[in-house]
């Protein structure tokens, strides 16, 4: 049975406005973690005056200053990943151009080219659907990836994070028994 007219535009859109706000929320909450990082590592700067270097300090300090850059990088590359975008297929009704992303979008000369184009393919209800259904799959991809580094980011973070703290608490444990002997 053929789904009414115009059903599969909304679910299509549906889906996009969803991907795009896992878009927008997925790069927030790597600039937050790129910013409490930041106020973390002023902490370290602070705290590393005091640190009493030992072979447990070197070891944490190795973890930590490794985490912390790829935490940096994995957020890095939440917020500008680097995918492979697929050309799209060639085949009698496609078009060069693809009219749903900036890079397409940019190579019409003027928005009046653009429009024509709009006006042009409001009569070909499949290939709207089919140019949607490209930008929901790409924005999924995107996504994915997204996700994926910020994961890997989230776990780094929380790395160097509890390897700052236990040398803080090292420092503050042999400056407490450094006050107790004198």
């Amino acid at each position: 049975m053929p789904l009414m007219p115009g059903l599969s535009s909304q679910l299509l859109f549906h889906i996009l406005q969803s991907e795009q706000s896992i878009l927008t929320r997925t790069d927030q909450k790597a600039y937050t973690l790129l910013s409490i990082l930041g106020v973390f590592m002023v902490f370290f700067i602070v705290y590393y005056r005091m640190m009493v270097i030992n072979i447990f300090i070197i070891v944490a300090l190795a973890i930590y200053f490794g985490a912390a850059f790829l935490a940096i990088w994995s957020l890095m590359q939440t917020i500008q990943p680097r995918i492979h975008r697929e050309s799209p297929p060639v085949d009698d009704n496609s078009h060069q151009l693809d009219p749903t992303f900036f890079g397409g979008i940019r190579e019409y000369r003027t928005g009046d080219d653009y429009f024509a184009y709009f006006k042009n393919l409001e009569k070909d209800e499949d290939r709207i659907l089919q140019l949607l259904s490209r930008q929901v799959h790409a924005l999924a991809v995107i996504n994915w990836t997204k996700n994926k580094h910020l994961r890997r980011g989230v776990y780094c973070f929380i790395v160097a994070i509890s390897a700052e703290l236990l040398m803080i608490l090292s420092t503050f444990i042999m400056k407490g028994l450094e006050s107790l002997s004198i």
